[in-house]
């Protein structure tokens, strides 16, 4: 028996992997890596990458479940997809918009508090990557989300108009991305905020839920039936790749460190998508991710707890400088973790869940 079906909507596993994900982003963010060095400090720094995984993972579901209503009805419908995504999306988004631009200006003003706020409208048409000045700090990681939506669109409509080509709409878009990432490298422009840079993390995560749908048998076949030693390599082998990247690039400086820095990010985004499918595929997986309960409801409010991070770590730390409280930088971080996870937890049950109920009345299947 295959171990996840076609017409299942939810995977425990994959929420796993998203919760994973977010506490990787939070300790980057909220963790200060003073007493680290050499390899350590490498792969702390390599946390970053974790924008990726939600990038690859966000592609690889939206396209599954794509694929699977086009079976089921013959057609995409982008209206209902459309207004699924804004339902997931919108509600938390702009309420935290409205706290932001009209309630945290109120406050700072009435308090004497100067803050640096960018032009609204970056933000509520979601082109808030392409701002890149300064301003409070919150609202800085709000980025990933106007990447996001604007993948979405894209991808939307190349599900709707284009699904007897979406292998090769997915090929075309990496190699743009490639190209640009190469071209941004040569000229050193600016790129990381960039939704081109990524469009090779959003095209790793289509393809591998397009050929893992179309071909299910032979992609389960990489991983079931294996030895154990063959998947423990496959476990490890981003430590592996970090370790001979940390190696290389510090023996160069420059543009070949620039390099190499993206084949590893384009290598793990690989490996991210090969974890993805091995833990959709293998029954007997070393690391049972769809039994980890914490992670999965990690994984579950992991849109809230990546939205008022930035928030809690802002006033979090503005609260404790004000009133001279110093605390050892994981203890900090752990004290905003579980305020996050709580805050995160009312959003989820009471702001975001009801509007769950209504995307799921747009579903086809």
């Amino acid at each position: 028996m295959n171990s996840i079906q076609k017409n299942k909507l939810y995977y425990p596993q994959l929420d796993a992997i998203r919760g994973l994900s977010f506490l990787a982003v939070f300790f980057y963010h909220a963790y200060s890596p003073n007493s680290l060095n050499g390899f350590a400090l490498f792969l702390f720094h390599k946390l970053d990458l974790s924008i990726d995984v939600f990038f690859t993972l966000s592609s690889f579901l939206i396209t599954w479940l794509g694929l699977a209503e086009i079976k089921s009805k013959g057609n995409f419908s982008f209206k209902n997809y459309f207004i699924r995504r804004a339902l997931r999306i919108w509600p938390l988004y702009y309420i935290l918009l409205l706290f932001s631009f009209i309630i945290l200006p109120l406050a700072a003003s009435y308090l004497g508090i100067k803050i640096t706020l960018p032009p609204a409208t970056y933000y509520i048409f979601f082109i808030a990557n392409f701002y890149n000045e300064g301003q409070v700090y919150f609202l800085q990681f709000l980025w990933t989300l106007s990447v996001e939506e604007q993948f979405y669109i894209l991808w939307g409509l190349c599900l709707w108009g284009l699904k007897q080509h979406l292998i090769l709409c997915l090929l075309l878009l990496m190699l743009i991305s490639i190209v640009f990432n190469i071209y941004a490298i040569n000229t050193y422009k600016a790129h990381y905020f960039n939704t081109l840079t990524y469009l090779f993390d959003f095209g790793i995560g289509a393809l591998s839920a397009t050929l893992l749908f179309n071909q299910f048998e032979k992609c389960k076949n990489l991983f079931t039936n294996k030895s154990f030693i063959s998947i423990l390599l496959f476990y490890i082998s981003p430590w592996i790749l970090f370790l001979i990247s940390y190696l290389a690039t510090s023996q160069n400086t420059g543009i070949t460190n620039d390099y190499i820095n993206l084949l590893v990010r384009y290598l793990f985004i690989l490996f991210i998508a090969l974890l993805i499918v091995e833990q959709m595929t293998n029954a007997k997986t070393l690391v049972k991710l769809n039994k980890a309960k914490f992670l999965i409801y990690t994984g579950k409010i992991s849109y809230g707890l990546y939205c008022f991070h930035g928030i809690v770590l802002t006033f979090g730390g503005y609260v404790l400088q004000k009133n001279n409280v110093t605390l050892f930088t994981l203890t900090t971080a752990l004290l905003f973790l579980v305020i996050t996870y709580c805050l995160s937890s009312i959003s989820y049950y009471f702001i975001e869940k009801p509007f769950l109920k209504l995307k799921d009345g747009h579903r086809r299947i």
